[in-house]
């Protein structure tokens, strides 16, 4: 009977997880992803799924696996955020298999839950499952590819080597070159620590090539057509080259960027997955020796993380594909915490709770100070919920450990679910580009147009019921101002410009927003709010004479 609860209890908890992948689904697009989802819309609507555009330009810079996924989704739902988002998540969801799979593998099944738990809970996954990113994709695609090398180099059925080097081609195709590193650096670490050199060489690798670049043809086919060498260039060696000189993304020096990021990447789990990386660097210098496959996972990932430290282009969704793997060798080693001392564990132990409080206090104060009360009723059911199946499962379970596993998987969906689906809504609700389209919608007539001029809110082109026109010189700025019944939505600088130009203007609306990729503590404050807000306007030109 104790062992049913408890199985229910904890169906209870992830219930809550999955309500708040949910909420995550319906929040609107912003930045990167306004763009995807912008390329996504134009691809299906051109029915041309090979030659990636946005507004009429080729693109380069991602590969096609991104698009193909959001591709169905539009077809199925529209121009919803959920169509858009839900075949990129469900692909992100199957990397949480994939890295349950491989932690069972090398070591146990209570490894494979723990690595699942630490990954596909923590904070970078609810992040990037409602701010979709390719990097949402690509953790799924390299954490296939590790699993399945794994299996190869344990088993060698041919199988397995197919998968892996599926998998590879599936990362690549997602963000090109940079998918292959940690598959690459796993199985040559392995076969060092085996002193197995003969391998490295086998020609067999050159069969897994082949199958990558047959994988990769559609993407290498379109940078051709349009791009000619200098696509490919780009796509082997510049894309990649520009993030670390700083050449074209980012000028960061920061050499601890990933360093603190990764601290955050992992709440809840911050500190049981320190705890087993340190356990697993503890062994490699111990009589026990090394596990190899473990010390090959976290030895890839050291150097990818050295090269990210010391490129100029950084961004935290980077390392979301590290996490599979990290979370993997922590769980191999968590066991080990076991065998410390009771000083250590117990400091262990009480940070953890601390990162616990801190989570309870920001969603207190998300509640009561920045969304100023919104949400009463639903803070109220998550605390009630937390508080009882807390005390049920503290009835049946006298572990310690599933306790405060229990424990923390609840307060970090709890406090994510009201973060989904009241205070996150509420900011996004400031983006230009959603309240454009509320106006222009509501107050005109089908068969107009609506037109972009100057403005990066890739996400209108998504969102807008019709499809949105960009203006790309002033040429076309003065062709659709004189039209009667234009809708353009612009910037302040341009508007100034447009109206000392004389054109027969009907109506101007005042767009006070802001984009989400750059929220400040002004914005948060609901006092200053206000002034962290910039203009945008839409203007429309009068109607034609009837």
């Amino acid at each position: 009977m104790n062992t049913n609860l408890k199985n229910s209890l904890w169906a209870v908890a992830f219930l809550l997880v999955a309500l708040t992948w949910y909420f995550g689904l319906k929040i609107d697009l912003t930045g990167d992803s306004g763009l995807y989802a912008a390329i996504s819309r134009q691809m299906v609507e051109s029915g041309n799924w090979l030659d990636l555009k946005i507004n009429g330009r080729a693109y380069d810079q991602k590969p096609h696996l991104f698009f193909w996924l959001a591709g169905p989704g539009i077809e199925l739902g529209g121009t919803s955020n959920i169509a858009f988002k839900l075949f990129l998540f469900l692909f992100g969801v199957m990397g949480i298999y994939f890295t349950y799979r491989l932690a069972r593998l090398l070591f146990s099944e209570t490894a494979g839950r723990l690595a699942a738990l630490f990954s596909g809970t923590s904070q970078m996954y609810f992040l990037y499952f409602f701010d979709i990113h390719t990097d949402t994709v690509l953790q799924s695609a390299v954490i296939l590819s590790l699993w399945q090398l794994a299996e190869y180099l344990e088993h060698k059925k041919p199988v397995h080597f197919i998968f892996a080097f599926t998998g590879i081609g599936l990362a690549m195709l997602t963000k090109g070159p940079v998918g292959a590193v940690l598959p690459f650096f796993f199985v040559l670490f392995y076969l060092l620590l085996k002193k197995d050199y003969r391998q490295l060489f086998h020609p067999k690798w050159l069969g897994g090539i082949m199958l990558v670049l047959l994988i990769i043809s559609p993407t290498l086919y379109h940078l051709w057509e349009n791009f000619g060498a200098s696509g490919l260039q780009f796509y082997f060696i510049y894309n990649n080259i520009g993030r670390i000189s700083g050449e074209f993304v980012g000028t960061s020096t920061d050499p601890f960027f990933y360093t603190y990021n990764l601290l955050w990447a992992f709440i809840p789990w911050t500190v049981p997955v320190i705890a087993g990386l340190v356990a697993e660097v503890k062994t490699w210098f111990t009589a026990r020796g090394i596990h190899k496959s473990n010390a090959a996972l976290l030895g890839s990932v050291m150097v990818l993380l050295v090269v990210y430290s010391i490129a100029r282009g950084k961004a935290p969704n980077y390392l979301m594909m590290l996490l599979p793997p990290l979370a993997v060798v922590a769980a191999g080693k968590i066991k080990e915490f076991a065998h410390w001392s009771s000083k250590m564990k117990s400091g262990f132990i009480y940070f953890h709770y601390f990162l616990l409080g801190i989570m309870v206090l920001l969603l207190f104060v998300s509640w009561f100070y920045v969304i100023e009360g919104k949400g009463t009723g639903l803070l109220i059911i998550l605390v009630v919920t937390v508080v009882f199946l807390s005390l049920f499962f503290f009835r049946t379970e006298l572990e310690g450990t599933r306790r405060i596993l229990f424990i923390t998987l609840l307060i970090s969906a709890a406090f994510n679910l009201f973060m989904n689906a009241k205070v996150i809504p509420e900011f996004f609700s400031y983006q230009g580009a959603r309240q454009a389209i509320h106006y222009f919608e509501k107050n005109e007539a089908d068969g107009k147009q609506l037109y972009n001029w100057d403005l990066e809110e890739y996400e209108l082109f998504f969102m807008a019921e019709d499809s949105v026109r960009n203006i790309a010189d002033w040429e076309e700025m003065h062709e659709a101002m004189e039209k009667p019944g234009t809708w353009l939505y612009t910037n302040e600088w341009k508007h100034d410009e447009i109206v000392k130009m004389g054109f027969k203007i009907d109506t101007v609306y005042r767009i006070e927003q802001r984009g989400m990729n750059a929220v400040s503590f002004k914005f948060l404050n609901p006092k200053t709010r206000k002034n962290a807000l910039e203009p945008n306007f839409l203007i429309k030109t009068e109607d034609a004479i009837r």
